[in-house]
C-alpha cells in the first residue's frame, strides 16, 4: 500500500520527517510495518521552478523558434522556445540547467540555430503529468515566480510502499497509519471532518433499503445526494488520489477513493436513477443470473455471492465491484452512497471465485471498522457537497441490529515482564493501551483492557504483551540462554526414519520436491485413473475424494490420494523449461476417506525419472529407466536391512492408467504388497510432448517402516578363504533370474556368501527364445578351509535343484 507523507501530515505532525523520511521508515517496520519503498516525488522535478515572460521574439535565425527572455526571481535567463502559444506577462514552468525531465532528457546551456539557450519551457507532457499537450502549460497569473513548480504544482510529496500484514487491516489507510504513527512517536492525533451539512429531507423516503443476508452484512449505512454536478475533481483531489497511485476518474468516485485511502472505509456510489423501484436490497445472489461489472466483465453468480441489489436485479457485489448498470456517469444527477460494514469472509470468497481483485475487496477481505462505515458516509457527503454540490438528505439508513463487541481482555503489567524478560512499566503500559484506542480499568493488580473495533487482532492476554513489544521496541528484550534443566527429547522416530530415507535415496543422485497436499480433483483423477489400481499396490485409497472447504482456486480443490500426480507435474515442468534429464522424490502425506466417513493419512515415498546421462562410458547400455528407479528401490531395502522382499507382475486389470502396462511391478514386502514403479505410459508421454524416457514409483512408508529399525546380524570376519564357483545356465527367456537366484540360495544355505549374475548372452548364436545367463557363487566356511569334496557337494545340491525346479543344466 502506498502512503503519502502529505497526505499523513494533516493528521499527525511527521513534518520533521519530510527531510529524512528514512527514520521514519525504520521506526515502522521496527513496529512491524514493513517499508518497502520510500519515493521522493520532488527529484523528479529538481532544477523545475516558476517563471515569467519578460520578452517574446522571433529567433534571428528560424521562423518557427521563438526567443524569450524570462524571469526565475533574481536571474533573468534567455530561452529558446518552439512552441507558438505563449507570449509576454505568461507565467510558464521553466526547467532549468540541471534538470532531468522524464526519458532521461537533461537540460543543459546549449546553442540553438546559433542562439545561446539556457533551459527549457516545458509542457505538461514533457513533465510527464499528461499524455498529451497542445503547447507549454500557461499557469495563473498569480503563481509565484521563482518557486519550484514541484511545491506548487503539490509534487513535493514523499510516499512510502508499505507491506501490510493481513492481520493489521487497521492501518490499510492514512488516518489509521497516523494512528500508528501517533502512539509510536507519543504525538497528537488529529480526526478529519465528518460532519455534513444535511437537509430536512429523508433518504429513507427517497431510497427504501431492506437487508435480508444480515448475517453477512452486520451493518449497512446510506444516503442519498441530490443535484449533483459530475466532473473533474479539483487539484487538490486528483493530486491527493494520484499521489498514492489511483487514476483520477470523476469527483464522485474520486472522493469515494479519496474516503477509502484516507480512513479505510471503502464506499460505493449508486446513479439513484437506475435504481429500480427506488429500493436498495442487501441479499444473496440468486444461482446463474448474469453480472455486468463497471468495467463491462459478465460474470455468472452461483448463488452465494452476497449482492446489492434493486428491485429487479443487482447493482454491486458487496464489497467487491460495482456494476454498470448503476455506475456514476456524466450524466448522473441524483446519488446513493453506500457505506457498509461486510464480513470478511464473504467479500474474500466473492473475489478469489471470480477472480476480481479490486482496492474494496482488499480491505473488506482482512475486515473494516464497522464503526466506521457511518463516519465514511459522513465524511464523503461533505467532501461530494464540497466538489459537486447537491443537496443531502437526512434521515440516512443505518442498519445495525446487533452491533459488533468486543470482549475485554484481563491481564497484568507483571505479565507482561515475565513474558518479555525484563521489567514492564505500568504507567508505559497504561499509555500505549490508550493510545491505541483500548479503554483500560484497572481492578487490583490487573487491569481489564477493551480494544478498539478496528483491532481484530486484539483478542487474548498474550496480544496486549506483543502491542508492548513493539510500540517500546524490540530491541529491548534482552538476549539470554535459557536453563538446560532436562536433556532435550529424543527425535521423533518417523521423523529420524525419513531422514535417513532421504539422505540414503540423495546420494543415489535424486534431489527432494515438495509440492502442495492440496491438487485439483478434475486433473488428479484424469491422470490417476480408476482407485483398483492403487489399491491393488496396496494404497489405502477411496472413491470419495476430501474437498477443501475454501479453496484457493480448482486446481487446489481437493486433498491429494497420491504422490504421483505432483511428481508427473514436476516432471513435465522441469522437461520442457529445458531439464533434458532428472531425477526427484518426495516424501508427503497422501489423504482417504476411511469406512466409518472420517478422514486417515498415509506417509508415503514417490519417485520421478526422466531421461537419460549423456555419460560417454553408458551411451551404449539400452535399458529402460525403470530399471535404474529398481535399483535405487532394492538399495532402500538394504538400508533398512529387509530381505523378505519380491517383484510381482499383477495382471493388466490392475496397472493404473499413467503406467506402461509391460513395464510395471508391485513391491511385496514380507507377503504385502506396498507400492509399485513403472514406465509411464507412451501415450501420456505423447501427449504432454515428453520426449525421452520416464518412470514413476510410489511407496507406502508407513509399511515399509513396520518393525523398524530392524536388527543387523553382526558376526566375526572369518579368516579363512573365499571360493568362487562360476556356471552359464541356457534359459528361456521369459524365466525370471530372480527366481533362479532364490533357488540357488536355497539349495547352497550355509556355506554360500553371496551369489550375482555377471554375464548375460541373448545374440544369433542362441536358440530362439532363449538366453544365456553366468551366475557367480561365493563359497566360505567360517570355521575351516573349505575342502573340494564340500564344494563339490554344494555345487551338486545347487544344479539338482536348478533341473528339478526349472529343467536348467550347465550350458
Amino acid at each position: 500500500m502506498k502512503i503519502s507523507l502529505k497526505w499523513l501530515q494533516d493528521y499527525v505532525d511527521v513534518n520533521e520527517f519530510f527531510s529524512k523520511p528514512e527514520v521514519l521508515g525504520e521506526a515502522l517496520t521496527r513496529a512491524g510495518l514493513e517499508v518497502e519503498e520510500i519515493t521522493n516525488l520532488a527529484k523528479d522535478f529538481n532544477h523545475v521552478v516558476i517563471g515569467h515572460i519578460l520578452e517574446k521574439d522571433k529567433h534571428p535565425n528560424a521562423d518557427k523558434l521563438s526567443l524569450c527572455r524570462v524571469s526565475t526571481g533574481d536571474v533573468v535567463h534567455q530561452i529558446v522556445c518552439g512552441a507558438q502559444n505563449h507570449k509576454a506577462g505568461d507565467r510558464v514552468i521553466v526547467a532549468l540547467p540541471g534538470a532531468v525531465l522524464p526519458g532521461n532528457f537533461a537540460i543543459k546551456k546549449s546553442a540553438v540555430r546559433g542562439v545561446d539557450s539556457a533551459g527549457m519551457l516545458c509542457s505538461l507532457k514533457e513533465l510527464g503529468l499528461a499524455k498529451e499537450s497542445d503547447g507549454i502549460e500557461i499557469l495563473p497569473a498569480d503563481a509565484p515566480i521563482g518557486k519550484p513548480y514541484a511545491e506548487y504544482g503539490g509534487y513535493d510529496d514523499i510516499t512510502f510502499e508499505l507491506k501490510v500484514t493481513p492481520n493489521r487491516a487497521d492501518c490499510l489507510s492514512h488516518f489509521g497509519l497516523a494512528r500508528e504513527v501517533a502512539c509510536l512517536l507519543g504525538k497528537d492525533l488529529k480526526a478529519p471532518a465528518a460532519e455534513p451539512k444535511v437537509s430536512s429531507q429523508s433518504s429513507k423516503s427517497a431510497i427504501a433499503l431492506d437487508v435480508k443476508a444480515f448475517d453477512l452484512c452486520p451493518r449497512y449505512t446510506g444516503r442519498f445526494i441530490k443535484g449533483v454536478k459530475v466532473g473533474p475533481s479539483p487539484a487538490w483531489l486528483k493530486n491527493r488520489i494520484e499521489s498514492v497511485g489511483l487514476n483520477s476518474i470523476n469527483n464522485i468516485v474520486d472522493v469515494t477513493n479519496y474516503v477509502m485511502m484516507e480512513l479505510g472505509q471503502p464506499l460505493h456510489a449508486f446513479d439513484a436513477s437506475f435504481i429500480a423501484g427506488k429500493k436498495i436490497v442487501v441479499d444473496r445472489a440468486t444461482a446463474g443470473e448474469a453480472f455486468i461489472t463497471l468495467d463491462g466483465t459478465e460474470i455468472k453468480l452461483t448463488g452465494e455471492e452476497l449482492t446489492i441489489r434493486d428491485a429487479n436485479h443487482p447493482v454491486c457485489l458487496a464489497g467487491v465491484v460495482g456494476g454498470k448498470n448503476s455506475g456514476v456517469s456524466d450524466a448522473t444527477v441524483d446519488l446513493f452512497l453506500e457505506s457498509a460494514y461486510f464480513v470478511p469472509a464473504s467479500a474474500r470468497k466473492t473475489s478469489r471465485a471470480h477472480g476480481i481483485t479490486t482496492d474494496s475487496a482488499y480491505r473488506f477481505s482482512r475486515g473494516v471498522d464497522p464503526d466506521g462505515a457511518l463516519r465514511g458516509l459522513n465524511r464523503a457527503t461533505a467532501l461530494i457537497l464540497e466538489v459537486a454540490g447537491g443537496e443531502a438528505y437526512g434521515d440516512h439508513h443505518d442498519f445495525y441490529p446487533n452491533p459488533v463487541k468486543k470482549s475485554p481482555v484481563t491481564i497484568s503489567v507483571q505479565t507482561v515482564s515475565d513474558r518479555l524478560g525484563y521489567e514492564a512499566l505500568e504507567d508505559k503500559f497504561v499509555d500505549f493501551m490508550k493510545r491505541l484506542g483500548c479503554e483500560i480499568a484497572k481492578s487490583g493488580s490487573s487491569y481489564s483492557v477493551l480494544p478498539p473495533t478496528f483491532r481484530f487482532d486484539l483478542e487474548q492476554d498474550m496480544d496486549l504483551v506483543e502491542e508492548y513489544a513493539r510500540l517500546n521496541g524490540y530491541e529491548h528484550i534482552p538476549e539470554t540462554l535459557p536453563v538446560f534443566i532436562k536433556p532435550p527429547s529424543n527425535h521423533d522416530k518417523g521423523f529420524m526414519l525419513n531422514r535417513s530415507t532421504s539422505e540414503l535415496v540423495r546420494a543415489e543422485g535424486y534431489q527432494q520436491a515438495v509440492n502442495f497436499a492440496f491438487v485439483g480433483s478434475k486433473a488428479e483423477k484424469a491422470f490417476l485413473g480408476a482407485s483398483a489400481a492403487l489399491k491393488s499396490a496396496g494404497f489405502a485409497i477411496s472413491e470419495k475424494e476430501i474437498r477443501i472447504m475454501n479453496p484457493l482456486n480448482e486446481e487446489m480443490d481437493v486433498m491429494r490420494s497420491s504422490l504421483s500426480f505432483g511428481l508427473f507435474r514436476n516432471l513435465n515442468t522441469n522437461f520442457h523449461y529445458g531439464n533434458m534429464q532428472g531425477r526427484l522424490f518426495e516424501i508427503g502425506s497422501t489423504f482417504f476417506v476411511k469406512e466409518d466417513g472420517s478422514y486417515g493419512e498415509s506417509s508415503h515415498m514417490g519417485f520421478a525419472l526422466w531421461g537419460k546421462s549423456d555419460n560417454l562410458w553408458n551411451k551404449s547400455l539400452d535399458y529402460p529407466i525403470v530399471f535404474e528407479l529398481k535399483a535405487t528401490v532394492e538399495a532402500l531395502m538394504k538400508s533398512l536391512n529387509i530381505s523378505s522382499y519380491t517383484w510381482v507382475t499383477p495382471p493388466k486389470t490392475e496397472v493404473p492408467a499413467f503406467m506402461h502396462q509391460g513395464q510395471y511391478a508391485q513391491l511385496m514386502v514380507e507377503g504385502k504388497k506396498v507400492g509399485f514403479i513403472g514406465t509411464l505410459h507412451p501415450v501420456l508421454l505423447d501427449e504432454n510432448k515428453i520426449r525421452v524416457p520416464a518412470a514413476i514409483g510410489e511407496f507406502d512408508l508407513d509399511q515399509l517402516y513396520k518393525g523398524q529399525p530392524r536388527p543387523y546380524r553382526i558376526s566375526s570376519i572369518s579368516k579363512f578363504p573365499v571360493v568362487e564357483r562360476d556356471f552359464a545356465f541356457q534359459m528361456d527367456k521369459s524365466l525370471k533370474v530372480g527366481d533362479v537366484l532364490k533357488d540357488i540360495r536355497k539349495a547352497a544355505a550355509g556355506l554360500l556368501v553371496n551369489v550375482e549374475v555377471f554375464d548375460l548372452y541373448e545374440g544369433d548364436k542362441m536358440e530362439a527364445g532363449k538366453k544365456s545367463v553366468a551366475i557367480r557363487l561365493w563359497l566360505q566356511d567360517k570355521n575351516a578351509t573349505l575342502q573340494e569334496n564340500q564344494i563339490n557337494e554344494v555345487s551338486t545340491k545347487v544344479l539338482e535343484s536348478l533341473k528339478k525346479n526349472f529343467d536348467l543344466s550347465v550350458r
